[in-house]
């Protein structure tokens, strides 16, 4: 039997090498080579920009400017499968979504939304009238600032526009309303409580105008201020500083905490069983709370990025989801130490 003789050359190329040719010969029309010195991982991502841009070109609801604004949008917590004991005492209990505000053109003012931070808008409520079953109450809710009540706005009406889509005719939504146990943490500027971003602008206002007078020590609100913003001048997260460090002039983390379940509980007892309710606030309250829930920092959440709690109809437990965890807590506004008892009574109002 004679051993068949194996080829030890060949004319034409390998198959993974066939291929390769292929797509650079198709892609020679739509990305520049140049030289041919760029390196291949940037020749892939301008073959990925070139194809955004023409998805950009044919899709109605691309987003304003850039499609890049597609890497801002997060969805909604993913859902968790719950054991039936849970499901059951789920029943008629109050949704609530604390919904981060829309991209902003920035945080040393009290500024509104950009283009793209109205898109995330939009289509969070697009997102979000997927869960609407007719016969519901939707409620929206907002911190009363620029940003938040700008992205209660667009919420409300990518809601609308979605629902009218879905053929969901006989649910109720309310028009957003601004409600103060959902505002950001406020900041005691010598006796005018406001938000930390309005007391930045206070702080630049008044601060050469202190040193120029030549008044001695600054007052302790203008020191804990500039500490906060200096965390973030020298690229550190002010957020982590706030929930890390008893501070004296800035509203504690813990009673921001206390402040939104108050609030919750309140809103949950005006209205029926079932309904849902729509927050956009602002990331600091939201990571509080979502730390409170689970023990740790799960770190700052994104643009329209969402924290979902489940307050059961005794209202005196919750289930709180934040990136795909879900826990059963206590609502901390049950029980009154001592310490609490005078913020209670003044800022809550349960």
């Amino acid at each position: 039997m004679t051993t068949p003789r194996l080829p030890t050359s060949r004319d034409d190329a390998p198959a993974y090498l066939m291929r390769y040719l292929q797509r650079r010969e198709a892609d020679t029309d739509s990305v520049d080579y140049g030289d041919g010195n760029h390196p291949p991982y940037l020749l892939r991502a301008r073959r990925r920009a070139a194809e955004r841009a023409r998805f950009d070109q044919v899709t109605d609801e691309a987003p304003p400017g850039r499609s890049e604004a597609f890497a801002f949008e997060t969805t909604s917590p993913r859902e968790l499968d719950f054991p039936e004991p849970i499901r059951r005492r789920l029943v008629g209990s109050t949704e609530f979504r604390l919904i981060r505000h829309g991209q902003t053109q920035g945080y040393v003012t009290d500024a509104a939304l950009t283009d793209t931070g109205r898109w995330q808008a939009h289509r969070k409520g697009q997102d979000l009238a997927k869960g609407v079953r007719d016969g519901q109450t939707v409620r929206i809710l907002h911190a009363p600032t620029p940003r938040a009540r700008e992205t209660a706005v667009g919420l409300h009406e990518g809601l609308l526009q979605a629902m009218a889509r879905y053929g969901i005719t006989d649910a109720t939504v309310c028009e957003p309303v601004a409600d103060p146990a959902f505002d950001n943490f406020q900041v005691d500027c010598d006796g005018d409580e406001m938000d930390v971003t309005a007391a930045f602008s206070r702080f630049a206002t008044v601060l050469d105008r202190h040193d120029e007078s030549g008044a001695g020590e600054r007052p302790g609100w203008m020191v804990e201020i500039d500490r906060f913003w200096k965390v973030e001048a020298a690229g550190g997260d002010p957020i982590t500083h706030w929930l890390n460090h008893p501070m004296q002039h800035i509203e504690p983390a813990a009673l921001v905490v206390r402040r939104f379940w108050a609030g919750m509980q309140r809103i949950a007892a005006e209205g029926p069983e079932g309904q849902r309710v729509f927050v956009c606030t602002h990331s600091g309250p939201i990571r509080a709370v979502a730390t409170h829930a689970v023990g740790h920092d799960p770190g700052e959440p994104y643009n329209i990025e969402d924290v979902r709690i489940r307050l059961f109809r005794e209202r005196d437990r919750a289930v709180v989801t934040y990136r795909g965890r879900g826990v059963e807590i206590e609502v901390p506004t049950n029980r009154r130490p001592s310490w609490f008892r005078g913020h209670d009574e003044y800022r809550l109002r349960p």
